[in-house]
């Protein structure tokens, strides 16, 4: 399921007598350019028929599906969860104060929790949540504990969550040695806004079993405090650095908007764009046709359509953010690339990109280019990529290894470093010149200040040096015959005598 404009894939089971379908799986929208496995563990009371139903989106969503395979017994475990058929053995905790409810579609509170789930985006979709109410007491919980891994599986667990509304508690995420000891590995507090978060943790060392537990905590009696996770996932390899993407392997916490404000997504790429005469031919990370990169395809949706990127949340810092990104921009009708910092306030007011910080549009050449820029901002925040599509095909846009740390920018390795550095060794060169300038002329000064004048018949013995220590001409020599002097055997300006036998010795 892999463009700009896919539909969505469902499975139906339907009994033949009566005729009755019934939904057990379902994805819409973009899943990357890739085969993806499905499973679903379904029993069976009567005769049935498997139905796979596509339902096209756009121009640029081809679905296609192969090896179907049906096999007697429960499906093989996998690492991601995504609750779409059950709780994948998760269980609820028998100590806790409340229980997490599996859902789907808006929660039943205004102004909080999820429209959708996270794996389907669609209402029909299914993640857990924690409904708040006015009966809430501070620090009532609720834990959920996943199965029991063994030792030495995994080495990252990752999960996304929905946190908006005004009276939002907090949700931690802990690792549970067998024997019940808890580590906290993860925790969020407050209105995130109306998104779906991502969240990564490395796991720690153990030498027993473990379980991972979600663990929400209210903030007392409210009505907007709904919180929600989804998709799961414990992988073997190490969890990517926070504010670091490659897109080798996926998106990590970048994510399109989705809904009716973002009319095209970001889509990971490899190798040439689809469209000719645009967009990038290899990435920027391996710089070859098999590495990955995120784009947008410029062959469907109209003029000025948008397109929106979205960072997961940083807290703020008191030396700010440096965001240093590559682009691509490449094409006969490239639009506008935009980059925004929004916060919760921002959001809360309807506003889905922020503040502008950065801006480049039109043709850049087909070639990857780097940008830095520094942001501080005094609340917790997010950047959200925007592109505004061209007017016509041909101008696709690309990014690529986005990293986000705290501190300031500082000159990337490029020709305006090679030129800043020329720049101030010829500013420090050009000090060392006038320094000795300003030296010899104010020793000369000195010495003409000081020199005593030479009368007719006045010579200077032949041994007589010019003195650099006092500026003296007298005929005491300092040092070594090494030691720097005016006194030159090739020219003497003493009197020279001559070797005429005749001449006269007064002279």
């Amino acid at each position: 399921m892999f463009g700009a404009t896919v539909g969505s894939l469902r499975m139906f089971l339907q009994t033949v007598d009566p005729l009755k379908k019934t939904m057990v799986w379902q994805k819409s929208g973009n899943q990357g350019d890739e085969w993806q496995l499905v499973q679903s563990h379904v029993t069976l009371q009567k005769v049935h028929q498997v139905i796979l139903e596509a339902t096209v989106g756009g121009e640029a969503g081809d679905i296609a599906i192969d090896d179907v395979l049906l096999v007697h017994g429960p499906c093989p475990a996998s690492e991601l969860c995504d609750f779409e058929e059950g709780s994948c053995n998760w269980q609820q905790q028998t100590t806790d104060d409340f229980h997490w409810l599996r859902h789907s579609g808006s929660t039943q509170n205004p102004n909080t929790g999820p429209d959708s789930d996270h794996t389907t985006n669609t209402p029909t979709g299914h993640y857990y949540y924690l409904p708040s109410s006015t009966a809430d007491q501070a620090d009532q919980k609720a834990a959920m504990s996943s199965p029991l891994y063994p030792t030495g599986k995994g080495a990252c667990v990752q999960l996304w969550y929905h946190m908006y509304g005004e009276g939002m508690g907090t949700l931690n995420v802990y690792q549970q040695s067998e024997d019940g000891k808890e580590a906290l590995i993860f925790s969020q507090t407050g209105d995130q806004g109306r998104l779906w978060r991502f969240a990564q943790a490395s796991l720690l060392p153990r030498v027993q079993p473990y379980r991972i537990v979600v663990e929400g905590v209210k903030v007392g009696l409210t009505k907007e405090g709904d919180m929600a996770f989804d998709d799961v996932q414990l992988t073997d390899a190490q969890c990517p650095p926070h504010g670091f993407c490659d897109f080798e392997n996926t998106m990590c916490s970048w994510s399109n908007l989705g809904g009716e404000v973002d009319q095209g997504d970001w889509l990971r790429g490899a190798g040439a764009s689809p469209n000719p005469n645009t967009g990038p031919s290899v990435d920027h990370t391996t710089n070859s046709s098999r590495g990955h990169y995120v784009y947008v395809d410029s062959s469907v949706g109209d003029w000025k359509d948008m397109s929106y990127l979205i960072s997961d949340v940083f807290q703020p810092s008191t030396s700010g953010h440096c965001l240093t990104f590559w682009y691509h921009m490449y094409g006969d009708h490239i639009g506008t690339l935009k980059l925004y910092i929004n916060d919760r306030k921002m959001h809360a007011d309807g506003t889905e990109d922020g503040l502008v910080q950065w801006t480049e549009a039109g043709n850049k050449g087909d070639k990857w280019q780097e940008a830095s820029v520094h942001v501080k901002h005094e609340e917790a925040f997010w950047f959200v990529f925007v592109y505004q599509r061209g007017m016509n095909t041909g101008g696709d846009v690309a990014l690529d290894d986005i990293t986000i740390e705290p501190g300031s920018c500082y000159p990337s390795h490029n020709t305006d470093v090679l030129s800043i550095g020329l720049a101030v060794g010829l500013t420090l060169l050009a000090g060392v010149v006038i320094v000795i300038i300003f030296f010899i002329v104010a020793r000369k000064f000195s010495c003409k200040m000081n020199q005593p004048t030479l009368m007719n018949n006045d010579v200077t013995a032949q041994n007589a040096v010019f003195d650099l220590y006092d500026c003296a001409i007298d005929g005491t020599q300092h040092g070594t015959e090494s030691d720097i002097s005016f006194f030159n055997k090739l020219y003497n300006p003493s009197p020279q005598v001559m070797d005429d036998p005749m001449a006269s010795t007064d002279a």
